[in-house]
């Protein structure tokens, strides 16, 4: 099933009937083999985020959040509640959190906007008059606003929060952060966290794809990217939302945001949230696994509630199991700030469907690191990569200095294989087409190509920063992938001397940012920026479907990653 093309907002997913609980997913039969690090921070905040408007329809908005409360403090967890501006300044939200909120919980602020904060900013109001808060891109989000009105309107947030509060906010999250507010935030604020929105195709008006998996110090001219240079770095860590599934939400599969969001199928599927926290609690992540739980009042209690309740349940069980860390969000940005200076490598390994489907299951592995993701997915005995991108100080998020007009917007990062944006219509819609990929084979000196299927289930580590991985074939031997913090590597095991591996980049030429291709390089260009992918131990030549790399007979083929300055 393809997800509806949008620009639809969550509630509209919500009306079209997209809400019933997918009960026919089966438990998984078994696990791969995986291997961690003993020492990976494994944190889960609990965030619910309060808004005091809903103008779409009749809402009672107060009842989630009582709701919430009681679920939460029945469990003895902490939590952080964030919220909008009309619900610091209106309703009887703040004095039910002064009154119940246990000491290890937090409040702040979800920067959005409406008619109040644009009011005691001094700034016109630009929703629909008869609209207190409109959830349109230009009106909702900081992008739309020029740089001043946003520092204007992040100061506004903080003044009222400690003239209510009495301290300032120490955690800010919002659907659409940008970069000049949160570095706003960070340097005149000190502010410890930050939330945004995870990697989504056209939801609530906006794309954002290309962006770190879970927890990063962004860059001072984007904030959907990591810096590479201190001097370049925002200096509050910004974590992902929503705790995604990072199997399916890639190709767009289901009519809904794919999330642990309980409003949502997946969110309400005891096989997806089982799965989704063994992956927090167990699998290799390199230094940090993160993922945020919670809803956001708007919503309603009635389609939240039961799995509210059950997600509530399963992570207080695996808290008391030692599993995993639950703090606020201000001590998980405390706590990142004072393990990194910079943004560490980090993992998502999922070796196992996570909605338990077997025609046929899905798997996949996400290494992230400051210079790039990747993401090697399997499909059945299919394999290849899926998603490589890159990151670059010099590379500005849209919309830095000029305010968004339009509903409906692209943010997108520099991909040097974009799985979803470069495959054809028909891959898109769910149907047998060009889907762009990056798929394994093997060669022999007579330039004969044998593609590389798996049997059985592939092993992956941490080994300091490198995650390392090794695929069994089904025609003998393996392969081998490495993901370091500034390369990936690939290397045959237990297969003829003769045979070298080679990676076949294919896509649809005229959707992909791909410019050329020397002996040891792939040049890109995206937005006017050019980049680039060194070639170490092999070769290039672009093909007709895209671009053939071949490993040279003397050690691993190498993609060298970094765009350092």
């Amino acid at each position: 099933m393809m997800k509806a093309r949008g620009p639809f907002t969550r509630r509209e997913l919500m009306k079209g009937g997209l809400a019933a609980v997918v009960a026919s997913w089966r438990l998984p039969q078994t696990l791969g083999a995986m291997k961690h690090q003993s020492s990976a921070l494994r944190v889960v905040n609990i965030m619910n985020f309060i808004r005091a408007e809903e103008p779409r329809e009749p809402m009672d908005l107060m009842k989630p959040v009582r709701e919430q409360m009681a679920s939460i403090k029945a469990h003895n967890l902490p939590a952080t509640w964030l919220l909008q501006y009309d619900a610091l300044v209106e309703g009887p939200y703040v004095e039910f959190l002064k009154a119940e909120m246990p000491a290890d919980h937090e409040a702040g602020i979800w920067f959005e906007m409406n008619r109040k904060i644009c009011d005691d900013a001094g700034i016109a109001w630009r929703g629909k008059p008869e609209w207190e808060w409109d959830y349109h891109v230009p009106i909702a989000y900081a992008i739309g606003y020029a740089p001043d009105e946003r520092r204007k309107l992040a100061d506004t947030a903080m003044a009222t929060f400690k003239r209510i509060f009495g301290r300032d906010a120490k955690t800010v999250a919002s659907w659409n952060m940008d970069a000049i507010s949160a570095a706003h935030f960070s340097d005149h604020h000190g502010i410890d966290a930050f939330g945004n929105c995870r990697d989504q195709l056209a939801t609530d008006g906006f794309t954002i794809w290309g962006s770190p998996i879970a927890a990063y110090y962004p860059s001072r001219i984007n904030a959907w990217s990591p810096a590479l240079e201190k001097k370049h770095q925002i200096e509050t860590p910004m974590f992902r939302l929503l705790g995604q599934d990072p199997v399916y939400y890639y190709d767009n599969v289901f009519k809904y945001p794919d999330t642990m969001e309980p409003a949502w199928p997946s969110g309400q599927s005891e096989v997806f949230a089982d799965r989704f926290l063994e992956m927090v609690a167990d699998a290799p992540t390199q230094a940090i696994a993160y993922a945020q739980l919670g809803q956001e009042n708007s919503f309603g209690w009635p389609v939240m509630g039961n799995a509210y309740l059950m997600q509530m349940g399963k992570l207080a069980k695996l808290r008391r199991g030692g599993g995993i860390v639950v703090e606020t969000m201000g001590e998980t940005g405390r706590r990142f700030k004072h393990s990194f200076a910079s943004t560490p490598t980090q993992a998502q390994v999922m070796l196992q469907d996570p909605f338990g489907k077997n025609d046929p299951p899905e798997r996949t592995i996400w290494y992230q690191s400051k210079y790039y993701r990747a993401n090697l997915h399997f499909r059945g005995e299919q394999f290849y990569l899926r998603d490589l991108h890159v990151y670059s100080d010099g590379f500005a998020q849209p919309y830095l200095t000029d305010p968004v007009q339009q509903h409906g917007i692209e943010q997108r990062m520099l991909a040097v294989l974009d799985g979803y944006h470069w495959s054809d219509d028909e891959t898109r819609a769910g149907r047998n087409g060009v889907r762009a990929m990056g798929r394994f084979v093997t060669i022999t000196p007579d330039n004969k190509e044998t593609p590389l299927t798996l049997q059985g289930e592939p092993i992956v580590e941490d080994r300091g920063t490198n995650l390392w991985t090794r695929v069994p074939l089904s025609d003998g031997g393996s392969l081998g992938v490495v993901f370091g913090e500034k390369e990936v590597s690939f290397t045959l095991a237990g297969r003829q001397q003769t045979e070298t591996p080679g990676l076949r980049f294919e896509w649809v030429a005229d959707r992909s940012a791909f410019k050329e291709a020397a002996t040891d390089r792939l040049r890109y260009r995206f937005r006017d920026f050019d980049y680039s992918v060194r070639i170490a131990n092999g070769s290039a030549l672009k093909s007709p479907e895209g671009v053939r790399v071949v490993a040279d007979r003397i050690g691993p083929l190498r993609l060298l990653l970094a765009q350092e300055e």
